[in-house]
Order: structure tokens, then C-alpha cells, then sequence
């Protein structure tokens, strides 16, 4: 059974498209790599499936359950925003012990889970210091980690590497690489070689509407790489 399933799916924003009619699946253990120029619709679509954003038409399901029942799906997925806030004057530990609560853990059951957590991206030594004193990428884990304290089936990852040094991307896709094993992933970037390293399927989108959806070998067929591929995409419409 597919864990996203995506018919149709738009939205608009009085005379503009945002994103029109896009349709998907994905599978159980997959990484899809969501692409686009900015603009393209790939925020707005991580935000309906999501349900922060209601479609103005066609359906959704994430992790079995239709979008028309946004606190079950809310249950089952985990999310990385691309411009996540968190609380300076709260430890890496307090934070995640704090989600972890709010998903019914116990007070022993929420620092259990969020040791384990700290120490799967690499904060287990970091859990008593305040969030203030984390670098960028850091915070990434940390937010990674967030996003995985319920166990979701689906974890939607917006930019998880932007901003990242090269140590930084490499332990961020490492990280997504282990995700994989238990959760279906989706990630949105601009960064076309982390799609062709951790990525199985790729969806691009330009001007809200979907150019290409389908294995990166399939899509890249034809061109020379999948940056050849992407741009040959997203600039048709550019030179008609």
C-alpha cells in the first residue's frame, strides 16, 4: 500500500496556481526527491500533505489515512520545516523530551526516547546544553530528531541541508539514509547531487505543475545527468 498517495492534488491562490493537479504514490522505504526552481510549488506541497494547507481540489492520503483527517495523519507523520524555530534557553534534551510528552510518552518513557534519539544523530553528548549554543547543523539533527520522536511512517524533510558546510550535508544525508529503513521520505532541495545519492524517485515541479515523476534512471534518460535532466525541465516554458 502506498504510504503518500497524491490525486490531483492543487491548490490556488485566487487567479494563481500554487500547484495544479498533482498526482503521485510512494511506497514504504522510499526517498523521493522533491524538485524545483523556487517557486515551483514544492513548500505548498509539503504543507497540504502535511495539513498545515487545505487543497482547493483532488486528494491525499499519507500513511494510510485520508487528508480529510488531519489529526490522524498528524499522529503518523514526522516533519522538518525548512525555516524551523526552536527555544534558545531550552536544552537539545528539554526539547525533545518536551515533543515526546506531547505524543502521550510517560516522563521516563520521553527522556528514554529522546536519549536515543540525541544519540542517532549525534547530540548524545550535546543533550544539556542549551539549543542557543548549537550551530546550524546541529540544529538540523536536532530538528531531524524532533521529527522522529513518534515514529512516524512518513517524515517530510523541507531544505534539511541548506546553509550546511560539507561535513554538515554528509551527516544530514547519513542520517536520512538511516530514516529510510523504517519510513517513507520525502525531501525537497536544491541541491541536485544529494537527490542522486540518497534519492530513489524523483518528482520536479516548475510553475506548480509536475515535469517529471518517476526513478532518477527514468527521468535522466535522455540527458547527460539529472542536472541536465532538471533544467531541460524546468526551462521549456522559458523559451517557447
Amino acid at each position: 500500500m502506498a504510504t503518500i498517495e497524491a490525486i490531483g492534488l492543487s491548490k490556488r491562490y485566487g487567479a494563481r496556481n500554487a500547484l495544479e493537479e498533482l498526482t503521485f504514490t510512494a511506497d514504504a522505504g522510499e526517498v523521493i526527491g522533491l524538485l524545483g526552481p523556487n517557486g515551483a510549488g514544492k513548500t505548498t506541497t509539503i504543507r497540504m500533505l502535511t495539513t498545515i494547507l487545505e487543497p482547493t481540489g483532488g486528494t491525499f492520503s499519507v500513511a494510510g489515512v485520508p487528508g480529510d483527517q488531519p489529526h490522524r495523519i498528524r499522529q503518523r507523520i514526522g516533519v522538518l520545516p525548512e525555516n524551523a524555530g526552536y527555544p534558545p534557553r531550552q536544552t537539545g534534551g528539554e526539547y525533545l523530551r518536551y515533543a515526546a510528552r506531547l505524543f502521550g510518552h510517560g516522563r521516563q518513557a520521553a527522556r528514554d526516547v529522546s536519549d536515543r534519539l540525541l544519540n542517532d544523530v549525534g547530540l548524545g553528548g550535546r543533550a544539556g546544553e542549551r539549543i542557543s549554543t548549537y550551530s546550524r547543523g546541529m540544529k538540523q539533527r536536532l530538528g531531524i530528531a524532533r521529527a522522529l520522536v513518534n515514529d512516524p511512517v512518513v517524515v517530510f524533510l523541507d531544505e534539511p541541508t541548506l546553509g550546511l558546510d560539507p561535513a554538515g550535508q554528509r551527516e544530514i544525508l547519513a542520517t536520512i539514509g538511516e530514516i529510510r529503513r523504517d519510513a517513507t521520505v520525502l525531501l525537497s532541495t536544491h541541491t541536485l547531487t544529494e537527490v542522486e545519492q540518497v534519492c530513489s524517485t524523483v518528482l520536479i515541479l516548475d510553475h506548480g505543475t509536475l515535469r517529471a515523476a518517476g526513478p532518477i534512471h527514468e527521468v535522466v534518460a535522455g540527458a547527460h545527468s539529472l542536472s541536465d535532466a532538471f533544467f531541460r525541465l524546468t526551462e521549456e516554458d522559458r523559451h517557447d
